[in-house]
């Protein structure tokens, strides 16, 4: 479905048609942006090892931190020399590799740093890196680029057969507006269900971190 298809049936659905619309052209993308950045976090949805800006980073000899695109959400595969290397935790390279931080030589493990505030994710490499060489990654990430109303052909990123579910999400936010004449939190609800039922519940922000805290199994090198 392309932009203007979603504002037609939005509109459609919840008897928008009128001249004088509760909700603008622009309100609509701005939710549609929420719903498909919602879908990715919860079903997983775009996985990637192919894009450029996000799929390939330069390593810098002394360098062991780099930024990840803002898009990603979870690292899947990461490869030096076409070799895997281990997810790994602070806990764990303390318990098993004292002094690793002062470490350099071919990386063979890795940790991921979420993003704090407005910062971006970062990646970690352990040892520090020492030639100048590129890694691969394959990651879960959301969209690269959001929709906009003035583009009424822009198509969402996740397979079309999601698309119509998005417009759940996009009710569920329009019913929640602080207008009396449309604020309904019953049909908010009734349509946050049902996003739900398609893409997953969103997981609370201590469920977050307890998933990224969780300790990977462990791998022990000789360096």
């Amino acid at each position: 479905m392309r932009v203007q298809e979603f504002i037609q049936r939005f509109r459609e659905t919840v008897d928008d048609t009128v001249k004088k619309q509760f909700w603008t052209d622009e309100e609509v993308v701005f939710h549609l942006n929420e719903a498909v950045q919602e879908a990715c976090e919860r079903a997983k949805l775009l996985e990637d090892r192919t894009t450029p800006a996000v799929c390939s980073i330069t390593l810098e000899p002394g360098k062991s931190t780099y930024l990840l695109h803002p898009s990603v959400l979870e690292i899947k595969r990461l490869t030096l020399r076409g070799r895997p290397l281990h997810e790994t935790s602070v806990e764990e390279l303390d318990c098993t590799h004292p002094a690793w931080e002062a470490r350099q030589g071919v990386p063979r493990q890795f940790l991921l740093e979420q993003a704090n505030g407005r910062g971006m994710p970062q990646l970690r490499l352990v040892p520090t890196p020492v030639e100048a060489e590129a890694i691969a990654l394959t990651v879960v990430r959301g969209a690269l680029k959001p929709l906009s109303a003035d583009d009424c052909r822009g198509q969402p990123e996740i397979h079309e057969r999601f698309h119509t579910r998005l417009l759940d999400w996009v009710y569920h936010r329009a019913y929640l507006k602080q207008d009396s004449e449309v604020f309904n939190p019953d049909k908010a609800a009734v349509s946050l269900a049902l996003f739900e039922r398609s893409f997953g519940a969103r997981p609370d922000a201590n469920v977050q971190r307890k998933q990224r805290d969780r300790r990977p199994p462990v791998v022990r090198f000789r360096w």
